[in-house]
């Protein structure tokens, strides 16, 4: 089980690590359950990486406009699990957590007490 909570903005936020430099680095991430992919992280965090790039893809955002965005395999330990994943790469701040990380899970928000659980 995996315990997150709610922010001031409303965003369910929960705690992943990527591996990058070959160690884990922990992040809080949101869950963005309109994001149907595994991950998306910063791009400036993925030059010293050993990540691979595997190519482009064309997504549609909220605003419905389209966009390209790099592609990486990288590894992240989520859950206690420690496994390879899809992520696309943005100029954002945030790492997301998309709904095919989710999928296996069991996802419980309680905007009301702020809590978060994933089992």
């Amino acid at each position: 089980m995996l315990k997150g909570k709610v922010n001031r903005h409303g965003e369910p936020l929960v705690a992943i690590s990527l591996i990058l430099r070959q160690r884990p680095v922990r992040f809080s991430a949101v869950l963005d359950t309109g994001f149907n992919g595994y991950l998306s992280v910063p791009r400036h965090l993925l030059p010293d990486s050993k990540w691979q790039l595997i190519g482009a893809e064309t997504y549609e955002i909220a605003t419905g406009a389209l966009v390209e965005q790099e592609v990486y395999l990288g590894e992240i330990i989520f859950d206690g699990d420690r496994s390879m994943v899809y992520a696309v790469a943005t100029n954002a701040q945030d790492v997301l957590i998309g709904t095919k990380l989710l999928r296996t899970k069991v996802l419980t928000i309680d905007f009301r007490t702020q809590r978060v659980i994933i089992t």
